[in-house]
């Protein structure tokens, strides 16, 4: 179905990936690019006969039962999550600049890379395929490798993203972070700095329990003896 009516090729054949044969079915008309696939003035009639009256009705109202059936599937429409992220290669330090949309339905996006407010040239971009989400959404992505004339924090990148589902277009903007190793490193001296108070705090606390437990062993009470009783009859 095309805008609730018919598509304009109802038959393709191919071999070797070189189209053979088409069927049009707005003019009723077969192309056939070699002879051999020529078919009889009968055979064409008949082919043509049984689209109009058997195939093409059947297949419509087949799609309009599963369209009703599953409408609120179908005719959805999700908005795309969209992200701008810089990736830098461990080793060799070059950075690319990489939009992703995910989330979106239907499938069909726009997306469109702007540097400085200029847009990039999709041949200067590498497009992922067009990928599923588990929950039936798409994602896709499109990435930008720099050199050293473009790096980030010479210029602006946004990500400019269109789709059904949004009123405007969603724009979103690379922003500066710190990088992975850096977060890393802050996270470890965090952790190394607890550690060390922790085992201060231990320490300290240790001895003053030994200093108080020597304290009390050291410390003899006196012992109190009763004198000896005069005996005053002997006296």
């Amino acid at each position: 179905m095309n805008d609730e009516g018919a598509s304009t090729i109802m038959l393709w054949d191919a071999y070797d990936g070189i189209a053979t044969m088409t069927y049009n079915k707005v003019t009723n008309t077969i192309n056939a690019l070699f002879r051999e696939s020529l078919w009889s003035k009968f055979k064409n009639e008949a082919f043509q006969q049984l689209n109009i009256n058997v195939y093409h009705p059947l297949c419509i109202r087949t799609l309009k039962s599963y369209l009703k059936q599953d409408k609120n599937t179908v005719m959805r429409k999700v908005r795309p999550r969209v992200r701008v992220m810089l990736k830098t290669h461990p080793e060799s330090g070059a950075q690319q600049v990489s939009c992703l949309a995910t989330g979106f339905y239907p499938r069909h996006i726009n997306m469109t890379l702007l540097r400085d407010g200029q847009t990039v040239p999709e041949e200067r971009l590498i497009t992922g395929e067009l990928l599923p989400n588990g929950d039936g959404t798409y994602q896709e992505r499109k990435t930008l490798s720099l050199n050293a004339e473009e790096r980030p924090e010479r210029h602006n990148y946004t990500c400019t993203v269109t789709h059904m589902s949004l009123s405007n277009k969603l724009n979103i903007t690379w922003e500066p972070g710190p990088a992975p190793d850096i977060i890393f490193i802050a996270v470890a001296v965090s952790v190394a700095v607890s550690v060390i108070v922790v085992l201060v705090l231990a320490v300290a606390a240790f001895i003053k329990w030994k200093r108080r437990s020597e304290g009390q062993q050291g410390h003899v009470q006196p012992v109190y003896t009763a004198s000896p009783v005069k005996d005053d009859a002997s006296s």
